[in-house]
């Protein structure tokens, strides 16, 4: 037989590639979350020079008195921790519980609706007969 063919092969191949994916985006929302950290770091810093040029400056109006410019808002919004939350959330969607072989399940009447009261009255006429 063509390995490619069986179905123990194909399973095994699945379950290389789901790996390989879990591997992958943990990897990905790593550097994301690094980032961010980044980010925010940044953003802080940015603040603390902003502060210390508007002290310096403060005889001629701060920085925007300094520029000659009335709207020199500085406003850095920090998505640190919503990126994240979005890292959490591709971790956990990526991520496969492990599973264990549970033998075969072979229901035979499961095509019968209702109470599973009927299925059992059915296999035992069944073995009856």
């Amino acid at each position: 037989l063509c390995g490619a063919r069986e179905p123990i092969y194909n399973l095994n191949r699945i379950i290389q590639l789901q790996a390989v994916l879990e591997i992958i985006t943990n990897e990905t929302a790593r550097a994301l979350d690094l980032l961010a950290d980044q980010a925010t770091q940044m953003r802080t810093a940015i603040f603390q020079h902003r502060m210390v040029l508007d002290y310096l400056l403060a005889e001629e109006g701060g920085v925007c008195g300094k520029l000659n410019d009335s709207n020199c808002c500085l406003k850095i919004d920090d998505n640190g921790q919503v990126v994240k939350q979005i890292t959490s959330g591709i971790r956990k969607l990526a991520h496969v519980p492990v599973q264990t072989w549970k033998g075969w399940e072979f229901d035979p009447f499961s095509w019968l609706p209702g109470a599973p009261w009927v299925k059992h009255i059915l296999c035992y006429v069944a073995w009856l007969w």
